[in-house]
């Protein structure tokens, strides 16, 4: 009897310590799998020619150039962004380039600008570009009244070639909340991705008060056909400012990088999910200070932060390296074989000089 209990005891220990390396052995192996798909950053390198883009002659885009969108079409890239005069009438310009870095402004410029009445009839711009059934749309922000920022109207544009013509739809695509909402002063686009169902999905920058650079979040619109969008809305929050829709991504805490504002973005699609890069703002020693971060989400709508942000500063431009208050925002990406690009602009904020550069990471 006793031998057979310590067989039996044996026999239980034995399996007791299977049983513990094979849980062992698959945590450990979720643990890698965890690892090898969780994507990360790209390690981007300043171009040494920067700005590619920068202010034009008085009575052009004189002010400041900014917020690029890149788009690359039969071996053209073209170079949308905002260009702003020195009256502060805000328009939509356009630059191209035979490989990513000399780029030549359209003559035909703007592309797309306000004609003194409807909800654009101050100013267009923080465009994006997609193409969407045989015709390349374009989403902007539209600036209703005079003054200075955007305002709380998306508006949307068509054309049968990137140069154009453009032809504006009468009535905006998506407005801003209610009073009091978080996003009821301004709303305008960074991104517009369509998922593997066919929805397109728009994240945008919205917010309460542009003039103070506070409550400034990252919010995203669904829509079938790229006309009627719905914004996400949590249903767990009633209470204003989230009571009738939600942002998915929100500044940091007190002290992050990225705690005073986030402010446009970039989202792509991947293997691993979706991926951003968007601007954030921080002060320091009450200096105003701009970076670039990235963000991960497998559904698109819950976002984890990158613990390693921001990943691209001024200070990685050589040609910005004597900037203090600093503007850093708009990423555009675009990506090549091996080689990914991205553009942004940067300047000095008392003085809003603004001009475009870019930024290149090996793919792998």
């Amino acid at each position: 009897m006793d031998k057979d209990r310590n067989v039996y005891s044996l026999h239980m220990k034995t399996k007791s310590s299977l049983y513990i390396m094979s849980f062992g052995l698959m945590a450990f192996l979720i643990y890698c799998c965890h690892q090898d798909d969780t994507p990360r950053p790209l390690k981007f390198t300043a171009y040494a020619g920067n700005p590619v883009l920068s202010p034009g002659a008085p009575g052009e885009d004189d002010l400041f150039v900014a917020l690029p969108y890149v788009v690359k079409h039969e071996s053209i890239f073209y170079l949308f962004y905002l260009g702003v005069k020195r009256n502060n009438i805000a328009t939509a310009m356009l630059a191209t380039s035979t490989d990513g870095y000399h780029f030549t402004k359209f003559e035909g410029n703007p592309v797309l600008a306000p004609d003194g009445k409807g909800y654009d009839a101050f100013g267009v711009g923080a465009q994006v570009v997609i193409w969407q059934d045989s015709l390349w749309v374009m989403y902007f922000n539209a600036i209703e009244t005079a003054t200075w920022g955007p305002c709380k109207y998306i508006g949307r544009a068509t054309a049968t070639a990137l140069t154009g013509p453009w032809t504006k739809d009468d009535k905006p695509v998506l407005t801003g909340g209610k009073m009091g909402e978080w996003d009821d002063e301004y709303v305008f686009p960074g991104s517009i991705i369509q998922s593997d169902d066919g929805v397109y999905r728009m994240y945008y920058t919205g917010g309460a008060d542009f003039a103070g650079s506070q409550h400034q979040y990252m919010g995203m619109a669904m829509s079938i056909d790229g006309i009627n969008w719905k914004k996400y809305n949590d249903p767990a929050t009633t209470q204003r400012p989230f009571a009738d829709s939600d942002p998915v991504l929100k500044t940091g805490k007190p002290g992050d990088w990225d705690d005073l504002q986030i402010w446009t973005n970039h989202v792509f699609r991947s293997s691993a999910g979706y991926e951003m890069y968007y601007g954030g703002f921080t002060t320091t020693q009450k200096v105003h200070v701009g970076a670039l971060g990235y963000a991960f989400s497998q559904d698109g709508i819950s976002w984890e932060k990158y613990s390693g942000n921001p990943v691209y500063t001024i200070d990685y431009d050589r040609e910005a390296d004597n900037l203090v208050e600093v503007t850093f925002e708009g990423p555009s990406l675009i990506f090549l074989d091996t080689l990914c690009l991205m553009y942004y602009d940067y300047g000095i904020i008392g003085e809003i000089r603004s001009q475009i550069g870019v930024a290149t990471a090996r793919l792998k």
